[in-house]
């Protein structure tokens, strides 16, 4: 969950300056790197984090980037940021049930996996919607004992740039992120 955590969290603190979230509308649900992960508010209720970033809160997220080039360019092609976290309660078989039907929804939609992690108590699945050498939209879901998260990012991605962005974080000798990206 380190990788689903330091994502989420430099979400969230690249966004506490704005105090508005952007809701995905129109122009943003039909983009085929799009993910609904609404139906999970029928096992667990309202997620307990739930960050919404559209596009004109990344233009400005990115404008504070300015020590980070690659950072900063990454951020202003993308459309939407969205996490949500919902606590299981103990109770992981619906989010289990529902993690295999996203995905299963995925693979129709062609979307690509790219890491899968099965671990007694946990999973992780990341895949990529790509067109040609462009990446449309990543999906990050995870589920451990206590919570299950979801992410979905949505843009114009150069594979390239989020090497780069990612290639620049240190998250510690045990977590080689470069070895996992797209």
């Amino acid at each position: 969950m380190k990788i689903v955590r330091l994502i989420a969290c430099t979400t969230l603190l690249a966004s506490m300056p704005l105090s508005a979230t952007e809701q995905p509308g129109p122009a943003v649900e039909p983009r085929p790197g799009y993910v609904d992960f609404a139906e999970l508010a029928a096992d667990y209720g309202e997620p307990r984090v739930m960050i919404d970033l559209g596009s004109s809160l990344l233009t400005l997220v990115s404008a504070m980037q300015r020590d980070d080039p690659a950072a900063q360019e990454a951020l202003r092609s993308l459309d939407s940021v969205r996490v949500q976290v919902f606590d299981t309660g103990g109770l992981a078989t619906p989010a289990a049930e529902r993690m295999q039907a996203i995905e299963e929804r995925l693979a129709a939609q062609q979307w690509q996996p790219v890491v899968r992690v099965r671990e007694p108590g946990k999973r992780v699945d990341i895949h990529v919607m790509q067109a040609g050498e462009r990446i449309q939209g990543i999906t990050v879901m995870a589920l451990d004992e206590e919570e299950i998260v979801f992410i979905n990012i949505l843009g114009d991605i150069d594979p390239a740039q989020l090497h780069d962005v990612v290639a620049s974080i240190e998250v510690g000798p045990d977590l080689d992120l470069v070895a996992h990206t797209p």
